[in-house]
């Protein structure tokens, strides 16, 4: 996390926010926001989050200044719908997990059967 501070920053100018208005979106006072972007502090989980959130990037893109599962992940249309799926109820999470697993089951299944 050595270049936390400057990748946050590179990220809340390319937005387009200032130090005070990007604070007060993620409820930090700015003076901790200045602290994280000079790597004098490092925010909580929460706060990590919240950043996230109000950028619209990943916690890896904020953290790591790339987008680990993006690269992982070859379907980018795969990766906005799980990146959606988690701002669902954890129901809702649930339900979709049940289903893709039962979906890749049949997948597997039946490839099996084919041969």
């Amino acid at each position: 996390m050595d270049n936390f501070g400057s990748i946050l920053k590179n990220l809340r100018t390319q937005k387009g926010f200032s130090q005070e208005a990007f604070a007060k979106l993620i409820e930090i006072h700015v003076s901790n926001l200045s602290k994280y972007e000079r790597n004098l502090s490092i925010p909580s989980l929460e706060v990590a989050k919240r950043m996230a959130e109000v950028l619209e990037i990943s916690l890896d893109r904020l953290v790591h200044g790339e987008n680990i599962a993006q690269d992982t992940l070859e379907d980018t249309d795969l990766l906005t719908l799980f990146n959606k799926a988690q701002k669902l109820s954890s129901k809702q999470k649930e339900t979709v997990k049940d289903f893709l697993s039962a979906f890749v089951l049949k997948a597997d299944l039946t490839q099996k059967l084919a041969q």
